[in-house]
């Protein structure tokens, strides 16, 4: 049987990988953006959301394991829906903000966390 501490390492490990990979998604979009590239940045944006999203529930049930550093993906999840918003309202300048301001900064939060 696999060491417990083991696995929450290697589940941490995978949770930094998709940090470190979105993060790279989100600087890519956030500057087509910013070039009037709306229609490539809004597709890149696809997949970095779905990325997030798979994101937000790989913490979901880490936390139903109930890990002594327990992290929340909630502050993630509402500053996508923030994206979504913004998106809706057609303002590619406030997606790129949005992305760029608050879900940048909520996964270097999350990185810290996963960190310790």
């Amino acid at each position: 049987m696999a060491d417990p501490i083991f696995v929450m390492e290697g589940k941490m490990n995978n949770i930094k990988k998709m940090i470190q990979d979105i993060d790279f998604d989100i600087e890519r979009v956030v500057e087509e953006f910013y070039q009037q590239k709306t229609q490539d940045a809004y597709q890149h944006l696809t997949g970095t959301i779905e990325k997030m999203l798979v994101l937000v529930d790989k913490i979901a049930m880490i936390q139903k394991e109930q890990i002594e550093n327990a992290i929340d993906g909630a502050d993630l999840l509402n500053a996508l829906k923030e994206t979504v918003s913004a998106m809706e309202e057609k303002d590619s300048i406030l997606v790129a903000d949005v992305l760029k301001y608050e879900v940048q900064e909520k996964l270097k939060n999350l990185m810290e966390i996963v960190r310790e």
